[in-house]
């Protein structure tokens, strides 16, 4: 039996989530198919974004179980030695779960390593209500791929360190706020807590969180174009490449668990190449775009090629002089306007800036961002082209997405408001007359006939002042 129930959110949905608290949640896990939970991350939000509670703990697996690729997830078999087991950190994360529904990006992932914690510790829970995050993103965003980090650099969420379970928790939970009000999602059906029941609280034993990588490579994951075949463990498996690459170095150690994890999982070794491939190609584009190629640049793409088994890709690529900068791109704003714009830069390969440094080249402002955004102020200082949304797509070259707009009625003309005036007075005194006559006397039909005369002279002066689409 599953843990989860999963419900949709979608566009049209019928019930508005706005009463309905959420838990993101994400694991750290020994490999991408059970295997073991070795690092859990849970934040309990609302659909406004507002935080009630988070939970985050190393988890040991059991005495001498192997922790898996250490070299990515960074967590040691003795960092573990010390942390409360799954079954334990159940009381707080059904505390924090209690009347809420889950919520994951990768969820078929998230619920597959959750189905087999639960009955490794032979505990059986009523099904929780759960949605992902990763369909509403599609409906919502065209982007080249779209793994967390790339949707979430579209969405304006900030930097986060990939390789910590709260912190994927956090964005999660980001993602799913933005999804509720800035893109009005809604649930397709109405989800329901179920009673959930209590065990005993321990202390967790939560990890130090790591900065976000920054350099050259900073934001790779988020321009690489991706098949979206809807594989959850695929997804995850590119999610750890991505991973490895954020310091731009993979040592042979990474690279050999990342073979032995994708072999594991089961994924053909040719599709692996395909994968390195297209990371090591995204890479090269990225150190070619601005026109200049560094000696560090070389080394660093010889080094991630050679490890990852495509060294024939940047075997003829070389240290070029100094051109003209790349473009470089940083959206303010909260909208679905700026939503769409960030989307459209990923998709055509511009850089997207996370904060405002000397080398953006233009800053976009939406509506919601206040005027006196001490960032507007500076750029001017820096000579950065300041832009709003709609002069920001021709500005950058991307072709605006179409918004069909309402018909614009046609204004009525004064001969029209006379006619209308003259038929209505006309239809009016007629039907006046039709009431005469009948109580005079008149034949029944004679009068009918004048009252129906009547009540068409009053639709003819209607019909003459609505106005023409």
């Amino acid at each position: 039996m599953t843990p989860l129930e999963t419900f949709t959110l979608t566009r049209d949905g019928r019930f508005t989530a706005t009463p309905v608290e959420f838990t993101a949640l994400d694991f750290t896990t020994s490999g991408l198919r059970p295997g073991h939970v070795l690092e859990i991350g849970a934040v309990r939000t609302r659909a406004d974004g507002s935080v009630g509670g988070e939970l985050s703990s190393l988890v040991n697996p059991g005495w001498g179980i192997d922790v898996g690729a250490t070299g990515l997830h960074h967590i040691t078999r003795r960092d573990l030695d010390d942390a409360p087991g799954f079954g334990e950190l159940l009381g707080d994360l059904l505390d924090l779960c209690r009347g809420s529904v889950l919520v994951a990006h990768n969820l078929p992932f998230i619920e597959w390593f959750l189905a087999t914690e639960l009955a490794r510790a032979r505990i059986d829970l009523p099904r929780l209500p759960a949605v992902g995050t990763l369909e509403p993103a599609r409906q919502a965003l065209r982007l080249p791929n779209y793994q967390l980090a790339t949707v979430a650099a579209a969405l304006g969420i900030g930097d986060f360190p990939a390789n910590h379970a709260l912190s994927r928790a956090r964005t999660c939970a980001s993602v799913v706020s933005s999804l509720l009000t800035t893109h009005r999602f809604a649930f397709a059906a109405l989800p329901v807590a179920p009673e959930l029941p209590r065990f005993t609280a321990v202390h967790p034993l939560p990890r130090r969180e790591n900065r976000a990588a920054d350099g050259w490579l900073d934001g790779l994951l988020v321009r690489v174009p991706l098949p979206g075949n809807g594989d959850p463990v695929r997804d995850a498996y590119r999610e750890l490449v991505a991973l490895a690459l954020a310091d731009r170095y993979v040592s042979p150690d990474e690279a050999r668990e990342l073979n032995a994890l994708a072999a594991d999982a089961g994924i053909p070794a040719p599709e692996v190449r395909q994968t390195h491939q297209r990371f090591v190609s995204a890479m090269r584009e990225i150190a070619e775009e601005d026109g200049v190629i560094t000696p560090g640049e070389v080394r660093d793409l010889g080094r991630v090629a050679t490890a990852l088994g495509v060294p024939e890709l940047v075997a003829d690529l070389r240290p070029t002089a100094q051109r003209q900068p790349p473009v470089r791109v940083l959206v303010l704003g909260a909208t679905a306007a700026a939503d769409a714009l960030r989307a459209a830069v990923l998709g055509a390969g511009i850089q997207l800036a996370k904060r405002l440094t000397e080398s953006v080249t233009h800053l976009v402002v939406a509506e919601d961002v206040p005027r006196r955004d001490p960032r507007l102020g500076r750029a001017t200082g820096l000579g950065i082209a300041v832009l709003d949304v709609p002069s920001a797509w021709p500005a950058l070259g991307l072709t605006a997405p179409f918004e069909p707009r309402a018909p614009v009625p046609e204004p009525v003309r004064p001969w029209q408001i006379w006619a209308a005036r003259a038929l209505m007075g006309a239809g009016l005194l007629v039907m006046l007359l039709s009431l005469i006559a009948l109580f005079g006397g008149a034949p029944f039909v004679a009068g009918l006939f004048l009252a129906l005369f009547g009540v068409a002279a009053l639709v003819g002066g209607w019909y003459l002042t609505e106005p023409a689409v």
